[in-house]
């Protein structure tokens, strides 16, 4: 087979994979059914098709309080694993950052999808340790989902402190960070700029800051006033994701 079919062939294997092209794909299977290629050419071809999955893979993990429990956390995990990232989601229902830091239990919901897709809903769990998280999954990017629960303290230094050091935990164990802050709500939304300005103020340039009540409108009537879990909310918890899916993929391209 000539040199320059063989770049062909290596060419359509990088194509099929980097740009999900399943026609090229297709080619190349056809491709290697008809040409004759020696063992270790094939080897190869199939080498140049799992480098370029292990370049685009990233291991992303997703931790977050009760929205990424709902609708909004499993669509984010939907997205993500769709773009072959190695994705694994940890969510506790009324969590802060602290609670990744000591434990404590939620007794509102926990939801786990492991890297292996497996499931695991919960009443009441206690929260995941980070640096548990941290220390198994060794992952590149870190997407954390909080602030509502916020609106309970009246410390803004408590608030400002423990985001700095989740913050810190997680960058120094050579992980990226992304944060997602809390979307709007019909009740205690007079708490959502006070706690957008204490993120920014303890985050500052260490991680993207996505600012969630800018894409979401939470409805009128209906639901609880802060949780999407219902049927005219969970297509605005849907949009959310998306939206921060793609402003995730700007920024880790």
């Amino acid at each position: 087979m000539a040199c320059l079919e063989i770049s062909y062939l290596l060419h359509l294997a990088q194509v099929s994979i980097t740009q999900h092209n399943i026609y090229a794909l297709r080619y190349l299977q056809i491709s290697l059914k008809k040409h004759k290629l020696k063992l270790d050419m094939k080897l190869l071809i199939i080498s140049t098709l799992l480098f370029s999955v292990n370049l685009l893979a990233s291991t992303i993990l997703v931790v977050g309080d009760s929205h990424s429990v709902g609708p909004f956390g499993t669509s984010l995990h939907h997205l993500l694993k769709n773009e072959r990232h190695d994705v694994s989601l940890y969510a506790s229902c009324g969590s802060i950052p602290e609670w990744w830091m000591n434990g404590k239990s939620t007794p509102c919901g926990f939801l786990a999808i492991n890297q292996n897709g497996e499931m695991n809903s919960l009443p009441t769990a206690k929260t995941p340790l980070i640096e548990n998280l941290l220390t198994n999954m060794r992952p590149d990017v870190v997407i954390m989902e909080f602030g509502g629960n916020y609106a309970g303290y009246p410390s803004d230094e408590f608030v400002i402190k423990d985001i700095e050091k989740f913050i810190w935990k997680i960058k120094n164990s050579g992980a990226k960070c992304f944060f997602v802050t809390n979307p709007d709500t019909r009740k205690q939304q007079e708490h959502i700029p006070r706690i957008l300005n204490l993120i920014k103020s303890a985050i500052k340039d260490e991680c993207p800051i996505f600012e969630s009540y800018k894409v979401t409108s939470y409805p009128s009537i209906g639901g609880d006033g802060i949780h999407y879990s219902f049927p005219a909310g969970k297509p605005i918890a849907e949009a959310w994701a998306w939206a921060v899916f793609q402003a995730f993929k700007e920024v880790f391209p």
